[in-house]
């Protein structure tokens, strides 16, 4: 089973244009994002991410240089911060999209990509557009449900399942 974050455009509008603008982005381990990093990185258009691997990339490359290790080992150290993105990327592209007028609309959990759509938009249809997603505020469920141990009363007696000493 494979999670699917799921991003859609923050206007909330359940119109059709909106549901070819959701994204869904598997979390799990980027390969493409840790072979390719820079190519992935300017594909995706993180600047910012791009530079910062750069940076990294260059001062462990120095770094290895200055200190006598060898190229394979500074080469091999070089890896590390391709390795940090291939495990950070669906975090830079999601943070990526709320940044451009994205919001989180949910998590689904499906075997493919096929059937995350199917059971997202399931549920998206169906949903309340107005007010805050997924539910307007006035039809959120209680924060303390009514139970019969939920309130003590002055003639029961009563603490949560435990009656006072000397009663039953």
């Amino acid at each position: 089973m494979a999670t699917y974050l799921v991003l859609e455009p923050a206007d909330g509008a359940h119109t059709q244009a909106n549901a070819e603008r959701v994204v869904f982005l598997r979390e799990k381990f980027s390969g493409w994002a840790f072979v390719f990093t820079p190519f992935w990185l300017l594909r995706y258009r993180l600047w910012l991410a791009f530079l910062l691997w750069l940076a990294a990339f260059a001062a462990i490359s120095v770094l290895g240089a200055w200190l006598g290790f060898g190229p394979y080992a500074a080469l091999a150290a070089s890896f590390f911060p391709s390795l940090v993105l291939g495990f950070e990327a669906v975090n830079l592209r999601a943070r990526k999209l709320v940044k451009k007028d994205y919001r989180e609309a949910g998590v689904v959990i499906a075997e493919d990509l096929e059937t995350a759509e199917r059971r997202f938009f399931e549920s998206w249809k169906n949903a309340p557009v107005k007010g805050d997603y997924p539910y307007a505020p006035e039809a959120a469920p209680p924060a303390y449900p009514e139970t019969k141990f939920a309130v003590a009363s002055a003639e029961q007696n009563i603490i949560g399942m435990f009656p006072a000493p000397g009663q039953r």
